[in-house]
């Protein structure tokens, strides 16, 4: 009996991406067959080509896609992606036909992609989806509806106390996506719309894992039975490390840099793939580091700073890197950095996969959000969990250096009731994560359990 094949197709984006790879590592240690589908443009920029049988390479045209930054423009991304079906189709009927690999048993989309279903029930396969974000903000958007009287919720001070798994939260902290009203109505709609058909997916696995969200776990499960934690997925002892990720190319001498940093005296910070602040608010970070006191590693990628030409980039650039205790890079081997005992927090976007990082290697979070669910998953993350601060302080437009300093100072201290109680608990976070991943922990099981069933489908 030939193992089960999942054909995977993620979001175009590299956060979206990347746990994709890492989910399908997973299975194919489990001795699936995976198919991923990229992109022809980040294919051809990014993957060499594949010749084994348990995991392939493939890409299809996106052409259709727009050609702007994806920032806020979410929504016209989903709908561009309408235009892949047609080649994503063809390449499901092409595959039937080879015979050097078993027809596929299921495909793996991406959770953002709303014709998934459609799609799946009219080619007969078996879906599955991956939500890229936090199992609390899965749950926020099963519940969309209870949300309608409130939107769009920007510049209201209304607590949320009636979202079922959820802590009580303001208004404020909603996802940018329902802050303003030109993104509630159509792109509201369609957002119910592609939560109500997940309600009944087979399985909707989540970057997640039970001790890091117990209570909107089980409150989606309530939801969906097989909305399952998986996470954290970019580690996991029992699966040999691969170059199946996508990044931009590393700047690993930071790594020897840290080496020679003294245990827990650095501060990281990078602000992700897509986000992006303004040259205002750099000043004002760079201002508060370097009075703080403290080691830093900045990553500044090339389309990071808002506002400024290239030349007051460049003097910022110059200005940085004549202080003795910063050093910046375009781009870090997170995880790696994360998890060397020189680093003693992240200043971060809070983006989920940034978050699910810092806090699986035991570091707490200098939470500073740009758009998207960042503003909630900071107060997950500070309000909840509580092994974070929040960089800007509530109600003021941009960040003032005396403020960063005071966080920085604050984490970074070795009192009870700062840097160390910080850390306490998100090393307690850390036990719970390497748990989770290991052979008796939860987020492997749910996996092995998908695996028999899929396995079961097919021998049917």
């Amino acid at each position: 009996m030939a193992p089960p094949h999942v054909l995977a197709f993620p979001f175009p984006a590299q956060g979206h991406i990347n746990p994709m790879i890492l989910l399908c590592r997973k299975l194919a240690s489990m001795g699936f067959i995976i198919t991923f589908i990229n992109t022809r443009s980040r294919h051809e920029q990014e993957f060499k080509k594949s010749t084994a049988l348990a995991y392939r390479f493939v890409s299809i045209p996106d052409d259709c896609l727009p050609k702007h930054r994806l920032g806020n423009n979410l929504q016209m991304f989903l709908n561009a992606m309408e235009g892949m079906k047609q080649d994503l189709e063809q390449l499901v009927t092409d595959m039937a036909s080879d015979p050097r690999r078993p027809p596929v048993t299921c495909v793996l989309f991406d959770a953002f992609i709303g014709w998934s279903q459609e799609f799946c029930h009219n080619l007969g396969i078996a879906r599955a989806l991956l939500w890229t974000s936090s199992a609390a903000c899965l749950l926020l958007c099963f519940h969309l509806p209870l949300l309608k009287h409130l939107l769009p919720a920007k510049g209201r001070k209304d607590i949320i106390d009636f979202m079922p798994g959820l802590p009580s939260f303001c208004a404020s902290h909603l996802p940018s996506t329902l802050q303003h009203e030109d993104e509630c109505d159509p792109g509201f709609e369609l957002r119910i719309q592609r939560f109500e058909r997940m309600k009944g997916d087979v399985w909707v696995f989540v970057n997640s894992f039970q001790e890091m969200e117990e209570a909107p776990l089980d409150a989606a499960r309530d939801v969906n039975p097989n909305c399952i934690a998986v996470g954290p997925l970019h580690f996991d002892d029992t699966v040999e490390e691969t170059q199946l990720s996508i990044s931009p190319i590393e700047d690993t001498s930071c790594l020897e840099w840290l080496d020679k940093q003294a245990p827990s005296s650095v501060v990281y910070v990078s602000f992700g793939s897509v986000a992006t602040i303004s040259y205002s608010d750099a000043q004002q970070i760079y201002k508060g580091l370097a009075n703080s006191g403290h080691a830093f590693l900045w990553v500044i990628r090339l389309d990071l700073l808002q506002g400024s030409d290239e030349q007051a980039r460049n003097e910022f650039l110059a200005r940085i890197q004549q202080n003795e205790k910063g050093l910046i890079i375009s781009w870090a081997p997170q995880v790696k950095v994360l998890e060397h005992e020189s680093v003693g927090a992240f200043l971060s976007h809070c983006g989920w996969n940034s978050t699910l990082e810092s806090l699986s290697a035991g570091v707490p979070i200098l939470c500073l959000p740009c758009f998207a669910e960042q503003v909630f998953n900071t107060a997950w993350v500070v309000d909840t969990l509580k092994v974070g601060v929040r960089i800007k302080k509530a109600m003021e437009a941009g960040i003032h250096a005396s403020h960063v300093e005071d966080m920085v100072r604050f984490v970074m201290g070795r009192d009870h009731c700062s840097g160390d109680e910080l850390r306490r608990r998100a090393k307690e976070l850390r036990h719970a994560a390497k748990r989770n991943v290991q052979p008796n922990g939860s987020s492997h099981a749910n996996l092995v359990n998908f695996a028999k069933a899929l396995k079961l489908h097919c021998d049917l």
